[in-house]
């Protein structure tokens, strides 16, 4: 998607472009910003967690989706969807509190954030449901 902020040599607008995708189990995402004024070019990459301003922009883009599991067929793949969690750094607590809201309301992040989770959750044996749950 392409946004515009204040160019840091020009202060023109500058044209920014922002993704996310999956990537060997996880999350690279990219902006690349270009000044139509005085031709100042940026590009950035990374991988995991965005910086929230770029998160932000992605999301005005993208929007985000909502992953859900049945609480029912999940409860026999419970432990090892909980493991998906820790390991992605969730406490214990944190990691109750995501299988509940995974098993009840769903869980909500951009779709690239839902399909890295979805494919983990799948891999543990979890049935889900939403759009990146196939």
């Amino acid at each position: 998607m392409t946004r515009s902020w204040p160019c840091d040599h020009c202060d023109a607008a500058m044209h920014v472009t922002v993704s996310q995708t999956v990537e060997r189990d996880r999350l690279a995402w990219s902006v690349s910003s270009a000044c139509a004024s005085c031709g100042n070019a940026e590009e950035q990459c990374g991988r995991d967690d965005m910086p929230p301003q770029l998160r932000e922009l992605l999301i005005d883009q993208v929007g985000l989706v909502i992953l859900q599991a049945d609480a029912e067929t999940s409860q026999r793949s419970r432990t090892r969807m909980l493991a998906v969690f820790r390991a992605g750094g969730a406490t214990i607590h944190e990691s109750v509190s995501r299988y509940r809201a995974l098993t009840n309301s769903g869980i909500e992040g951009t779709p690239a954030e839902m399909k890295l989770l979805a494919d983990r959750l799948t891999r543990a044996g979890a049935l889900l449901r939403g759009p990146e749950a196939s």
